[in-house]
């Protein structure tokens, strides 16, 4: 049987959406897609990276999570030890004291990057992954071919027990095993292309995870009763505008037969429904939080920043720009609650 690699299919397949015989159905060229896709199984790569250096396959675990440390990692260390340095107004921890809190950032960053590793080895591992990551993201493990499919596979039977032994020892276990829960749905179950909906909301609940662990690693205490009113409305921000991140990644998407939003409903609309609710949350969390003008003087300039852009700036590279700023948006949100306990203390 022919073996196709991957350059090759993603070849193919942009040949037959942009000009095949005229003939050929949309249905047609759909099959013939996923024909394609079923090409890619295992090339023969076995002994890939079997020579390599110590470095080298560092590098590897590293290109997993990459493009993934400044969308999850670096914004959900940031809001467990925002929300830890709240003190109470999320916690039971009615003193809390900062260098205590900042000497855990390491724990944090690890506790995040430990999670975000075992969901991206699960993802990219994928055929359907591979492709849309040939057209994305080339750099990628599996696309530049460091190694396969099946080394990927054996390589998450390590990870997942080992973050999971991980957890238990530094805290965050339960939100580990509810996030490899949504990883499976997300990933196996096919919780990503099933619709646009199901994607965001299986994400908004991973990024409620996230919240919660990274709290509860960088506080070493519990939660209390108002932490999870702000965890639910942290969904729902994510939940309401995470297409953003669908905006740069729609040849891929298109590549994969994903249904993300942009492509359900197109372009101009889906910049919309991010603009919208960017601008709304960005007035109503500070009002949640009862701060002072202040207060809503960061998030409206983030915000007000990505609704504008998002509308007005267009171009692939734009909303890979966009992208970035909407971390730093939510990133923004995140302080609010810090900022609430120091004008209580104050």
């Amino acid at each position: 049987m022919d073996v196709l690699s991957v350059p090759d299919v993603v070849k193919k397949i942009v040949t037959l959406e942009n000009g095949g015989p005229d003939d050929i159905s949309e249905k047609a060229l759909q099959a013939e897609n996923m024909t394609l896709l079923t090409k890619t199984e295992e090339p023969s790569m076995e002994n890939v990276g079997s020579s390599h250096s110590i470095a080298f396959h560092l590098n590897t675990v590293w290109l997993f999570t990459r493009n993934d440390l400044k969308s999850i990692v670096a914004p959900e260390t940031a809001f467990g030890i925002f929300s830890a340095l709240s003190g109470p107004v999320l916690t039971n921890n009615s003193s809390p004291e900062f260098l205590v809190i900042l000497k855990r950032l390491p724990v944090v960053i690890l506790w995040c990057w430990i999670n975000v590793l075992i969901f991206d080895v699960a993802n990219q591992r994928l055929k359907t992954s591979v492709v849309e990551d040939s057209v994305n993201k080339p750099w990628r493990p599996l696309p530049s071919e460091r190694l396969t499919r099946r080394q990927a596979r054996r390589f998450l039977l390590l990870v997942v027990p080992l973050g999971f032994l991980a957890t238990l020892y530094i805290g965050g276990m339960e939100e580990t095993v509810a996030m490899m829960a949504l990883t499976w749905m997300y990933n196996d179950l096919g919780g990503a292309d099933e619709s646009y909906l199901v994607r965001n909301l299986i994400n908004a609940c991973g990024f409620v995870c996230y919240s919660s662990g990274a709290t509860r690693v960088a506080c070493h205490c519990s939660l209390n009763d108002v932490a999870y009113q702000w965890l639910v409305i942290v969904g729902s921000i994510v939940f309401t505008t995470l297409q953003m991140q669908d905006m740069a990644d729609q040849e891929g998407d298109k590549a994969r037969n994903r249904g993300t939003l942009p492509l359900v409903h197109g372009d101009w609309a889906a910049r919309w429904t991010i603009a919208i609710p960017v601008a709304i949350w960005s007035l109503a969390c500070p009002l949640f939080w009862q701060l002072g003008p202040y207060g809503f003087l960061v998030p409206a300039i983030f915000g007000g920043l990505v609704s504008f852009r998002i509308i007005l700036c267009r171009s692939v590279d734009s909303d890979k720009t966009t992208w970035k700023l909407w971390n730093v948006w939510i990133s923004s949100l995140y302080l609010l609650p810090l900022v609430k306990y120091l004008m209580v203390m104050s």
